[in-house]
């Protein structure tokens, strides 16, 4: 993943009505430290972190995020790439 830029990820297959998913998200090979926000596939992004993370470090989190028409959004805030990996673990639905 591009420094400062967000990526959006389509989840195909989700039951009727999900309003959240359960994502394992790792992030590994940091170039430089920073963050990563993941948040609803549309909107701007929170100004909370779900990872922080340093230079070279992987580092996993189990997130809880709402998705929009089943796609979800990760931001990296660090001035370096980043690789991010995520499962799903998991959907809610209403």
């Amino acid at each position: 993943m591009a420094a400062n830029s967000a990526v959006t990820l389509n989840l195909p297959g989700l039951p009727a009505g999900t309003s959240a998913v359960i994502l394992n998200v790792t992030v590994t090979a940091p170039a430089n430290s920073g963050y990563l926000t993941v948040y609803p596939g549309s909107g701007a992004a929170p100004t909370t972190s779900n990872l922080n993370f340093s230079a070279g470090e992987t580092i996993p989190n189990l997130v809880v995020v709402a998705v929009t028409n089943g796609k979800v959004s990760f931001f990296n805030g660090s001035s370096g790439t980043v690789h991010v990996i995520a499962d799903l673990f998991g959907a809610y639905a209403q």
